[in-house]
This record gives C-alpha cells, sequence and structure tokens, in this order.
C-alpha cells in the first residue's frame, strides 16, 4: 500500500492530529472548525485559503481512505464532527503522531525543528529520541517519512512525509554553491559551533513549547489560535 493525498487531504489529517494532542476540548472537530484550523496563520507552511467545499471533499476522500471517521454524536452539539484514526489504523503512540503531525503542516524539517514545535503537543525527552521515532517511521511498511540529502550549505538534514507520495528534491547545487572557493581549514570547527548553537536554540525552544504546554493543560495560558 502507498500514500497518495493530495495537499487539502495532508493538511486536514494533520490538523486533526494536532488539535487532537493540543486542544483535546476541542476535539473531534466540526467541519468549520477543520477550515479554520487548515487556514491559519501560525503553525502552518504554507498558509492556504481553503473554502469549506474543498475541506468537506478531502474530509470525504479520508474517510474512504479509513484515516478520517465520523465521531459519535454529542448530546450537546447537534454539528457532525470528525477525528482521525491513526491510532487504530498505524498503533502511533503521542509522540510520533506529534512527528508526523508537523511535517504533515509544515513540511521538511530538521530532527530539531521537529522536537522544538512538536513539543508543543506533546513532551519530546530529547533529540535523539526524536530521531529514534523517525527511524521508526521510515522503517515502517509502507514508509511514512524519508530523510532528504544534505542540502547545499546545510549543516542538518531534513525528513519529509511520504502521505503524499514519492518526494523530490534537487540533487545538483546551484552555480552559485560550485563556484564558491574551497572550504578551508577553519571550516570544520565553524561548522561545529554552527550545529553546537542549533542544539542551545533547538533545546531552549522544546524547553519553551514544553513549559507552555503544561500552562495550557493547568488552565493558566490561553490554547493557540
Amino acid at each position: 500500500m502507498s500514500f497518495d493525498l493530495k495537499p487539502t487531504e495532508i493538511r486536514v489529517l494533520g490538523v486533526l492530529i494536532e488539535k487532537s494532542l493540543s486542544q483535546p476540548a476541542y476535539y473531534p472537530m466540526t467541519l468549520n472548525a477543520i477550515t479554520a484550523a487548515c487556514n491559519q496563520k501560525t503553525n502552518r507552511n504554507p498558509v492556504v485559503a481553503y473554502a469549506e467545499g474543498e475541506v468537506s471533499a478531502a474530509v470525504a476522500s479520508l474517510r474512504r481512505r479509513q484515516l478520517v471517521a465520523q465521531a459519535d454524536p454529542d448530546r450537546s452539539s447537534r454539528a457532525v464532527r470528525f477525528k482521525h484514526e491513526l491510532e487504530t489504523r498505524f498503533d502511533w503512540n503521542a509522540a510520533q503522531r506529534a512527528i508526523v503531525a508537523e511535517l504533515l503542516l509544515r513540511g521538511p524539517q530538521t530532527v530539531g525543528e521537529l522536537r522544538g514545535r512538536a513539543s508543543r503537543m506533546t513532551h519530546l525527552a530529547s533529540a535523539d529520541y526524536a530521531r529514534e521515532l523517525l527511524v521508526e517511521l521510515a522503517g515502517a511498511q509502507p514508509p511514512i517519512v524519508v530523510e532528504l540529502p544534505r542540502e547545499p550549505g546545510k549543516t542538518s538534514r531534513r525528513f519529509a512525509h511520504l502521505l503524499g507520495g514519492e518526494v523530490t528534491v534537487a540533487a545538483q547545487a546551484s552555480p552559485a554553491m560550485t563556484d564558491m572557493p574551497t572550504a578551508t581549514s577553519e571550516a570544520p570547527l565553524l561548522a561545529d559551533r554552527v550545529l553546537k548553537l542549533e542544539e542551545v536554540v533547538t533545546n531552549l525552544s522544546a524547553s519553551l513549547a514544553g513549559i507552555r504546554h503544561h500552562l495550557r493543560q493547568a488552565g493558566l495560558l490561553p490554547d493557540d489560535e
């Protein structure tokens, strides 16, 4: 089995996973709430402006694929609500679901970026733990994520989801990059310093996200838009 989800379906699935973890009080979600979350300007790349009809079609398609289901009726509301089926379908834990949600909502990211951003949904103890989750998802049948080739000028490799099909990336460096002079002996030292700074920033971001998550759970901080 392979996946070939459309962009709207990818965004809807990411939204349902995200809200189930970060805002369980508002989950399962109505069609109107899903549309608003798909189009929100924070924690999204790219920012989109889907019509409710587009989102409705995506939900219907995901239901046919058994990735989304209609939730049981709520006695306090007549609105139809929807939920994702990933726990039943793939038996993913909360950390795996958070990692996948970030990839669906923002596209390819490094381990550090994923750990920091997914921490707003669930606690990820370390970058090593986040990498272990990615390796597990990459080794699934079929694979859910793939590690991309290192980009020219970058120190870290990114991971991408495969729910929209195979990922193609440019393997060639740009002419501007190939014309650059050969690195000097100081380049490795500079690269090490950059990696250490990235790790510091990632750890700080993860700690802040964890603090915000606990404050929201305690009712001391309003939920994200």
